[in-house]
């Protein structure tokens, strides 16, 4: 006797078993969305009400603000976005972090020519602090507290982090960048890139190399040995590589100087990005 194979009926049983199914998936989905949803939105509230309330200490307190925006981040609340609907300019913060980013312009704009589009992160937070000591600090604006001062060694190297943050919808193209390993690793620096245009990847790799030596300058042959085991660079590369650092986009100076008894001309690279002058 043949065997029955599954009727219309049975087959129409379980495609409807597994549309439920799939139905009900959805909907508890959807259930879980609107439930977190509903919690972010309270969890931002709350913080929105809590920086109104401690408005003067975020602004005096330059390591109260830094748990502050790191509490912003991991409740996915951007400080600084969103324009006149941001956190920041709710509380009347945002005015107090645009002020500075135009501090921290007016640092790179004086600094740019000497490093080719790279300044240490150090020596704009130093010139932005000498420019607040013989300007005064900077106020927020008023709003229903009193206004509050922030002093020069209130502005610490996040400030500057979020100034040029606040200054990115004006596409000036500042950013930082780290160089010489990952970032909080020894040996590793911190520098602000202003150049408009951008800056060759070869001249950002010898300034690199400069910083790993630990003097801030490279020799033609210390480039050489620290690059042919990453990306197989041959001396011509490394060559060109200089020359267009040293003299397209200005991100090395050359020192040259007689060594030995012959007189030999030995050729430094300096990477003056990497250096606080005064």
């Amino acid at each position: 006797m043949a065997r029955r194979t599954a009727g219309i009926s049975s087959l129409q049983r379980h495609l409807d078993t597994a549309e439920n199914w799939n139905s009900l998936g959805t909907s508890l989905a959807e259930q879980q969305t609107a439930s977190l949803s509903a919690q972010l939105a309270t969890f931002q509230q709350a913080l929105s009400r809590f920086s109104s309330l401690h408005r003067q200490q975020i602004l005096s307190s330059p390591s109260f603000r830094t748990h502050f925006s790191q509490l912003c981040q991991e409740l996915g609340v951007d400080p600084l976005g969103g324009g006149a609907k941001g956190l920041w300019d709710k509380m009347g913060v945002g005015d107090w972090y645009y002020a500075l980013g135009v501090q921290v312009v007016d640092v790179c704009l004086a600094k740019r020519e000497r490093g080719g589009g790279l300044v240490a992160l150090d020596e704009v937070l130093h010139g932005v602090r000498r420019l607040r000591n013989v300007g005064g600090a900077i106020s927020a604006p008023k709003s229903n507290s009193a206004t509050v001062t922030s002093s020069s060694a209130d502005v610490t190297e996040s400030d500057i982090q979020r100034a040029i943050e606040a200054l990115e919808p004006l596409g000036c193209g500042y950013t930082i960048l780290t160089i010489g390993g990952a970032p909080n690793t020894p040996g590793a620096r911190k520098v602000v890139r202003c150049a408009p245009g951008g800056l060759d990847r070869d001249s950002l790799v010898v300034v690199e190399a400069a910083s790993l030596t630990g003097r801030g300058a490279i020799t033609r042959e210390e480039l050489f040995d620290a690059r042919r085991d990453k990306g197989q660079w041959g001396m011509e590369r490394v060559d060109r590589a200089l020359e267009k650092a040293l003299m397209d986009d200005g991100t090395v100076w050359l020192d040259e100087h007689l060594v030995g008894a012959h007189g030999a001309v030995e050729r430094d690279y300096y990477a003056p990005g990497l250096f606080v002058m005064e």
